[in-house]
């Protein structure tokens, strides 16, 4: 998002196209480069490495990896014939593409060397060019300031040489920026920039800004102004664009999402999975996954959604991979380093300058003037040391700040590394072993030598282990989704006692295993507002966890407490019970560390009371525990009453 880690992946104004087609004109300029290369007098000179840099800019517009092709050709030439410009344009055109692809480590790289060549041929575009791309790569990392400080030079250049076409990406990237912020002055900026598009008739831009458009009413929440921006790029017949329609169709599957119109959203989603593979841009693959995956879940397909869940992992990773981070990180500072050398040659030369200066005022002034010299030479060499010292101080801070934020980074991706090992090995342990013992069931039954009597009995064993096994990966997904902070809350007003008596029936067979008395006590229906999925699985762990640690042959009791504000749900077992122990321990950590064998040898994943607790959390809701050992546990969950 952007939220979380955006983290971070954006569209990007690179180029734009003409108000004709930029099929019409990638066909002209591919028309030109063949008369070129079938002409018995082919040369190599300007005009041709331009005419190559041409093609490969208008080949970035699809992403589409002849523009690589098309740009090193233009680098070659240019090199063998010490064309700076095209050599220039030839790493921007590279440098652009690698963004596209989602490499920002090789998109700074190259970018950095367009800069450089720029600056010695005083090219002004060129510098303007570079500038926007590396505030794009400083917004991919969510270095806001410094991407609207680049923003804001290539904007004062474009302005100067009247480039609106570049002006207006200028403009998009700045509403981006502020988009990233949350902040209002998004909406401002994207207009400016569909103006000038729309004044220039630069169809690429303006559906790349009626898309972001669209995200920022989503942010609003206001899905429907949403729908009608997103909407607008896909019934555009003058111009259709797979990567924006990529964009448009993840968009659209978002604000369904949001209105609860989950079919539409995962359709809308395929969709833009589908396009975004076809262009090979990651950060828009990792978009339309993760909206597949919430959807599926919301729609109940366990299955596809956490198909889609582990293909989201792998591209969420892809993305923000460490390496990637720190190489960034290292060009960062190469760029500072030659900053500094420029300054550092410019205060030589303007030394040196001050030094003849000096020698020759010596020889003309008075030998009467001479201690004033000296002592204004001493005044400014101190004031001088001064700023540099503050300079240098500034500069130290900087990169005080900067370690500490990659110690940050750090502790997220071990802590991401840990979830990831945690889901595979609960994956590979603890849910393969139930499988196995329904596989092993099922091929008894295929052999056909059982009776009937123990085709009964395994069938009631089968039942038993897929109840156990679909709760056990329920709030696996549950735990996993709330582990990279996707969870959302939504309230409704639903039926309380009809939840419970929902999971009463589902759990009714194991606990007729155990011979375990159920009793639900209540005199009338109650409602309360809260997620119904999350309340489900709230109480579905409570029921689960009183049946795995109630002796055969005990009994359970769910009650109601029903006063003005409050309704109190109570569920009380007279099973082993816990020690002051673990009783201080069962909401506060996962896993083997809290996870133990029921009083049939039942066994759990850890993570159940986990979820308990973050569900009772987003609904508003407070829970106790009372429980003595060898004599019963009592939970006992309040509501706000509606």
């Amino acid at each position: 998002m952007f939220k979380k880690v955006l983290v971070l992946a954006i569209f990007s104004v690179l180029s734009s196209f003409s108000a004709f087609s930029q099929q019409k004109k990638l066909d002209q300029l591919l028309s030109q480069w063949k008369k070129l290369s079938l002409s018995a007098q082919q040369k190599t000179d300007t005009n041709t490495i331009n005419l190559l840099n041409s093609i490969g800019n208008e080949y970035m517009q699809t992403v589409s990896d002849s523009a690589f092709i098309f740009s090193d050709k233009a680098l070659a030439l240019s090199k063998s014939l010490k064309y700076n410009k095209g050599s220039s344009a030839a790493y921007a055109n590279i440098g652009k593409m690698h963004y596209m692809k989602g490499n920002y480590d090789l998109s700074l790289h190259f970018v950095l060397t367009s800069l450089n060549l720029s600056n010695q041929i005083n090219d002004k575009a060129g510098v303007a060019g570079a500038s926007n791309v590396i505030g794009l790569i400083y917004l991919a990392q969510k270095k806001t300031n410094l991407a609207l400080a680049e923003f804001r030079k290539a904007a004062k250049i474009n302005t100067s040489i009247n480039n609106q076409t570049k002006l207006s990406a200028n403009y998009f990237n700045a509403g981006l920026t502020y988009l990233e912020a949350k902040s209002d002055s998004a909406l401002r900026y994207f207009l400016l920039s569909k103006s000038i598009s729309t004044k220039i008739h630069d169809e690429h831009l303006i559906a790349m800004a009626n898309n972001r458009l669209g995200d920022y009413f989503l942010q609003k929440s206001q899905t429907h102004k949403a729908i009608v921006y997103y909407s607008s790029v896909l019934k555009n017949k003058k111009y259709q664009n797979d990567w924006e329609n990529s964009f448009a169709y993840t968009g659209l599957a978002k604000c369904y999402y949001k209105q609860g119109k989950f079919k539409e959203a995962s359709i809308n989603s395929e969709k833009g999975l589908s396009l975004a593979q076809k262009t090979n841009t990651k950060w828009d693959i990792e978009q339309a996954l993760r909206v597949l995956h919430e959807s599926f879940s919301a729609l109940g397909d366990s299955k596809k959604a956490y198909k889609y869940l582990l293909m989201d992992k792998i591209y969420s990773d892809s993305l923000f991979d460490e390496s990637k981070e720190k190489e960034i990180n290292a060009l960062n500072l190469k760029q500072q380093q030659a900053e500094n050398e420029v300054l550092i040659k410019k205060n030589q030369i303007a030394e040196e300058k001050e030094a003849t200066s000096q020698m020759v005022t010596l020889i003309i002034i008075l030998i009467a003037l001479f201690l004033m010299i000296i002592t204004l030479i001493t005044f400014r060499n101190a004031k001088r040391n001064k700023k540099l010292y503050q300079a240098l101080q500034k500069k130290t801070d900087f990169i005080a700040a900067q370690n500490e934020l990659i110690e940050q980074k750090n502790e997220e991706l071990n802590h991401s590394n840990q979830t990831k090992d945690r889901l595979f090995s609960i994956i590979g342990h603890d849910l393969r072993g139930p499988f196995a013992t329904m596989l092993g069931a099922l091929e008894l039954f295929k052999t056909g030598e059982l009776e009937e009597e123990d085709k009964q009995m395994m069938l009631d064993r089968i039942l038993e282990q897929m109840t156990v096994t679909s709760a056990m990966l329920e709030n696996l997904l549950a735990w996993a989704n709330s582990q990279r902070e996707g969870l959302k809350t939504q309230s409704i007003t639903l039926s309380l006692t009809g939840i419970v008596n929902e999971i009463l029936g589902v759990f009714v067979m194991v606990a007729g295993e155990k011979n375990i008395q159920i009793i639900h006590h209540f005199e009338e229906p109650l409602s309360i507002k809260g997620d119904p999925d999350q309340i489900r699985i709230l109480f579905q762990n409570l029921v689960a966890n009183a049946i795995k640690f109630t002796k055969p042959k005990g009994k359970i009791v769910i009650s109601y407490l029903v006063n003005e504000s409050t309704i109190k749900v109570s569920i009380k077992d007279d099973g082993v019970g816990m020690t002051e122990e673990k009783l201080k321990l069962i909401f506060q950590e996962s896993g083997k560390s809290i996870s133990t064998y029921g009083t049939k040898k039942e066994k759990g994943i850890g993570i159940g009371l986990m979820l308990v607790k973050k569900f009772i959390e987003l609904n508003n809701a407070t829970i106790t525990v009372i429980s003595k050992e060898h004599e019963g546990t009592e939970f006992v969950v309040e509501f706000t009453r509606i």
